[in-house]
């Protein structure tokens, strides 16, 4: 299996397999309020029998592998489908705050190097709501083109407020680059995987870009997503915990 190193630096991008898409759509999902973006992200890789195709790794990410259906794969990874001329960026673990700059930066070029059309993020937004608009979708964008998508679609876009974490820089960096990303976040309820809102603001995205995914069944399913994203996320903190204490404890006797 070939590798391609996308950069040398604490962030490399590898690519396992050639992607050959013209224009493609890159979305990414990342854990984050409600882990909305992972839980949608991964539920679209599935339904869409999606190709693992490359991976991220960072000497910043604590040291952990993630295993489903027997076997190991890395937790940041990277999915194509020529058919629907799309590429999913997903995470099973929160990107640790050092490293966010740096991996959203290297997305940022690597989307612009594969001449993408437009580059999605995916997630929850921590606002108040009435419980009828629970699950409405609300959108920012970084350029004229893609703020008429938005706009022309009736999505309520956000006119104020703040987004931090991945979601936030990649939004940053696009306008300051010029290239076109499109956030779309939905309110979360207070749980640790909110599939719900994984399902409407999926839902957004499958319209926007005309790909017949159904998302009744991530609704339907959604208790063995749950269980399983409960325990990888509670695994990786315990062992990005556990290696701080013996990077500690290495250094006191060295």
């Amino acid at each position: 299996m070939g590798l391609k190193g996308y950069k040398t630096g604490a962030v490399k991008i590898i690519e396992t397999q050639k992607i050959n898409i013209k224009r493609p759509v890159i979305v990414e999902g990342f854990p984050g309020i409600g882990m909305i973006g992972t839980a949608s992200m991964m539920y679209l890789v599935r339904e869409l029998k999606m190709d693992l195709c490359g991976y991220i790794v960072s000497d910043r990410f604590p040291p952990l592998v993630t295993i489903h259906d027997g076997i190991p794969l890395p937790p940041v990874r990277i999915y194509k489908s020529e058919k629907y001329n799309l590429i999913v960026i997903l995470s099973e673990f929160a990107i640790p705050l050092r490293a966010v700059n740096e991996v959203c930066s290297d997305i940022i070029e690597w989307a612009a190097e594969k001449n993408a059309r437009v580059l999605y993020t995916l997630g929850g937004i921590d606002m108040k709501v009435p419980e009828e608009d629970i699950d409405r979708v609300f959108a920012t964008a970084t350029t004229p083109e893609t703020k008429k998508i938005i706009e022309r679609e009736g999505i309520t876009v956000i006119k104020e407020g703040i987004t931090t974490g991945v979601t936030g820089v990649l939004l940053s960096l696009g306008y300051v680059k010029n290239f076109p990303v499109i956030s779309l976040l939905t309110p979360s309820r207070p749980l640790t995987v909110d599939l719900l809102s994984a399902a409407a603001v999926l839902k957004t995205f499958t319209k926007l870009e005309n790909i017949p995914v159904s998302v009744e069944k991530l609704i339907e399913e959604g208790m063995k997503i749950e269980v399983m994203l409960k325990e990888i996320f509670k695994n990786a903190k315990t062992v990005g915990e556990k290696y701080k204490k013996l990077e500690e404890y290495t250094q006191t006797y060295r």
